[in-house]
């Protein structure tokens, strides 16, 4: 086995918070050039741009992962992350059918750019993809798992979105193998010390929108090969498979 360097929340213009830097083209150069072995693209409620971001990294070798970030009932934000881009996108079906409707001002709220791998825009979506969708995190994690995906909250160290802050517990009912931090782990410990003691492994991504953001923050995966159950097995901490948040910690655990 050996240790990937993985980023698992990253934007695409698809999201309306994002630059116009997050194409596709650009995010797989920029992921190779920053020693990523493997993204997920988590726009807000939508993979719209995951195809087209999977299509630019096909004659590389990087592992691009369809996701989204669910924003839930409860406004907590979800990071979904999916094998098979056909089960994401029926994922993305049931999302969309949960949405605010209405008519969707890109002027207001910004817009949102759906692109094929060459980085020419082929349209916009007029959904509401930035507001909570009318689904529980509960309903949310059911279906995600159904599909033999990953669930786990982002940022769960900061005020807003954040399932910690929303509820103010994380429900130990749901299926979670992991939570994503932003903090560095030291910082992040002395705000939330359960963790410490919890099951759950520790992730840290970037959560970019701008791409000078992207791999800024990143987690170190224990695997025997690049693949989505592999991944699982590592943020499960299954079989041998584990995670680390810095290099010193995959020497430590490599012995």
């Amino acid at each position: 086995m050996r240790w990937f360097k993985a980023d698992l929340h990253i934007h695409t213009i698809l999201s309306a918070c994002a630059e116009l830097t997050m194409g596709p083209k650009d995010i797989v150069r920029t992921a190779l050039e920053r020693g990523l072995d493997v993204i997920a693209i988590t726009d807000h409620n939508s993979m719209e741009n995951a195809a087209a971001v999977i299509g630019a990294a096909r004659e590389t070798a990087l592992f691009v992962i369809p996701g989204m970030e669910v924003y839930t009932r409860e406004e907590a934000h979800m990071i979904c992350l999916f094998e098979k881009l056909a089960d994401a996108l029926a994922f993305q079906e049931v999302i969309y059918d949960h949405l605010p409707q209405g008519e969707y001002d890109g002027d207001i709220f910004g817009m949102q750019y759906i692109c094929d791998a060459d980085e020419n825009i082929v349209g916009e979506s007029k959904r509401f993809l930035a507001f909570p969708v009318d689904l529980h995190v509960h309903q949310v994690a059911g279906f995600v798992v159904d599909a033999g995906g990953i669930i786990y909250p982002a940022h769960i160290d900061r005020k807003s979105n954040s399932l910690l802050h929303s509820l103010g517990f994380i429900p130990n009912n749901l299926p979670l193998s992991a939570v994503e931090i932003v903090r560095p782990y030291d910082e992040a410990i002395q705000q939330m010390r359960f963790l410490l003691k919890s099951p759950y492994s520790i992730l840290r991504s970037s959560d970019a929108h701008d791409i000078r953001q992207l791999g800024e923050k990143y987690t170190f995966l224990h695997m025997e090969s690049l693949n989505f159950s592999e991944l699982k097995m590592a943020i499960e901490q299954r079989d041998g498979r584990r995670t680390a948040l810095s290099i010193e910690e995959t020497c430590v655990n490599s012995h």
